[in-house]
């Protein structure tokens, strides 16, 4: 086989997992929003106040747009320390005691350190 021929596998073969690495993430995704909306509509945990279809649309339209504006926090680019700065300083305090820093949420995500 050319050298030409097994580089064009290789990048059939990444760009494949690619599919399946994107298949797998708008899973959850949408496994995560499926949740969110079910859990909204629970009077067992809303009690009297559950969300109804409106509300739920509302709070799920704006997630998808907090999701692309903290997305940066996922990638590997040299601005996702500032991402995850940013949501953690967002995230704070609204969880108060309960608030653990980005890199105990997401022990698998590559940190960045600067020279």
């Amino acid at each position: 086989m050319s050298r030409g021929g097994k580089n064009g596998y290789l990048e059939r073969k990444k760009a494949e997992i690619n599919v399946y690495r994107q298949a797998e993430k708008e899973t959850y995704i949408q496994y995560m929003t499926d949740m969110l909306m079910v859990t909204l509509n629970d009077p067992e945990v809303m009690g009297k106040d559950v969300f109804g279809a409106q509300r739920i649309a509302k709070i799920v339209d704006a997630m998808g747009k907090k999701f692309d504006q903290y997305h940066g926090a996922l990638e590997d680019t040299p601005e996702a320390d500032y991402y995850q700065e940013k949501l953690d300083r967002r995230l704070e305090p609204i969880a108060g005691k309960r608030f653990a820093p980005f890199c105990e949420r997401y022990k698998w995500i590559k940190r960045i350190f600067y020279r």
